[in-house]
């Protein structure tokens, strides 16, 4: 499942992209995996569609309302696991899911399993750094996404 977040709270700064525009992105990039990729992968709208702040212990509390005999494990990055204490309820977030981060290269050591996959070296940080400086950004996005946020000059793309 991937579940973009309607109102992240630990972000330093808004998003330059609305929570509509996110889940778009996660569509379209989808959209552009292989089929045999596509039919594992579900997107769920469930925190867009929450009203106020977006809390994973929110949306972990209602994946578990609706699939009582499964267990979850929550995918986050390195970035992600640095602040994971911050979390709100981030010991119930423990008690209820599995945690695996996604090492990026070059990141401190997580208290979490770590996995490392073949993916680009880029963070969301990096391709808001390449759209502020005028840099393409079509080489490290999927290519719908990448004509996505350039036609509705997002994150500061126009």
């Amino acid at each position: 499942m991937i579940i973009p977040a309607g109102k992240p709270m630990l972000r330093e700064s808004e998003p330059s992209a609305s929570a509509k525009d996110r889940l778009e992105m996660c569509a379209l990039s989808l959209d552009d995996l292989p089929d045999s990729l596509q039919e594992k992968v579900v997107l769920l709208d469930i925190e867009i569609k929450r009203e106020g702040s977006s809390f994973t212990v929110d949306t972990l509390g209602q994946l578990k309302a609706f699939f009582p005999h499964d267990s979850f494990t929550i995918i986050i990055g390195s970035d992600a696991a640095a602040h994971f204490e911050k979390w709100k309820r981030a010991a119930d977030i423990k008690k209820g899911a599995e945690i695996l981060v996604v090492k990026r290269p070059g990141s401190a050591q997580s208290a979490f399993p770590e996995i490392e996959i073949d993916a680009l070296e880029i963070s969301a940080t990096d391709i808001r750094a390449l759209i502020k400086a005028k840099k393409s950004i079509t080489q490290v996005l999927s290519p719908s996404v990448a004509k996505y946020i350039n036609e509705r000059g997002l994150y500061g793309s126009k």
